[in-house]
């Protein structure tokens, strides 16, 4: 499991960033909207681009904001799948760099476009009509399991091994990801929000009565 898989509770890479803004730079906003444009076609969904930042080096990682992963999975995205190639791409960049005001290229396709509209109006939907039938129900003590690790996982790293006790069902089920590798979480399943004690989690600072919640796919739970 990487560093960046363990989504919290680390010490020692950096200060927290307090910045509020969804966009720091134009160019953020810009980039948004092309990945607003690759999921309207279908092409690219949320995992590919977890995927793509949880693939690079944890040094790197952590050194990058936000919107410069996504611009990195992107770019690495569209040249496995041939939609460019890395020559292309470096000098297109570097033309923009020098002719910051050229226009950009123009090649409107009215199909492409009507379904970047619909999926701007309709989103994604995770939920699956197929029977729901949790194995776990309210009040259970469950354990968290500790799966190999895979390309992506939606398990917080500092639950691994952990005892909680499920505090809601949710009545749906969800597919999270068929078309990435995941650690057990590529078919529709129960979601549960599971209640844990952080001084169980961080036994260094027991003097709380502290507890955090989080949702948790039913293939990551065993009984307790």
């Amino acid at each position: 499991m990487k560093l960046q898989q363990y989504l919290g509770g680390l010490e020692n890479v950096g200060p927290v960033s307090t910045e509020k803004r969804v966009f720091v730079e134009e160019w953020e906003k810009q980039l948004f909207g092309v990945h607003m444009c690759m999921m309207g076609t279908g092409i690219w969904a949320w995992p590919h681009l977890r995927v793509k930042a949880e693939g690079m080096n944890p040094l790197d990682y952590f050194k990058y904001r936000y919107y410069i992963k996504w611009l990195g999975g992107m770019c690495a995205f569209l040249i496995e799948r041939n939609y460019i190639n890395e020559e292309e791409l470096d000098e297109l960049t570097d033309y923009y760099l020098e002719n910051p005001d050229a226009p950009l290229p123009e090649k409107g396709n009215p199909k492409v476009t009507q379904a970047v509209v619909d999926y701007m109006y309709t989103g994604d939907d995770p939920y699956r009509d197929v029977a729901n039938n949790p194995v776990f129900k309210i009040g259970q003590r469950v354990r968290v399991l500790d799966p190999p690790s895979a390309v992506h996982t939606r398990l917080i790293g500092y639950l691994r091994n952990q005892v909680g006790v499920i505090d809601e069902v949710y009545p749906k089920a969800v597919l999270y990801s068929d078309s990435v590798p995941t650690d057990s979480i590529s078919v529709p399943q129960p979601i549960y929000r599971v209640k844990f004690m952080t001084r169980e989690i961080w036994p260094e600072r027991p003097d709380t009565s502290d507890s955090l919640f989080s949702e948790v796919f039913e293939s990551y739970l065993e009984a307790a």
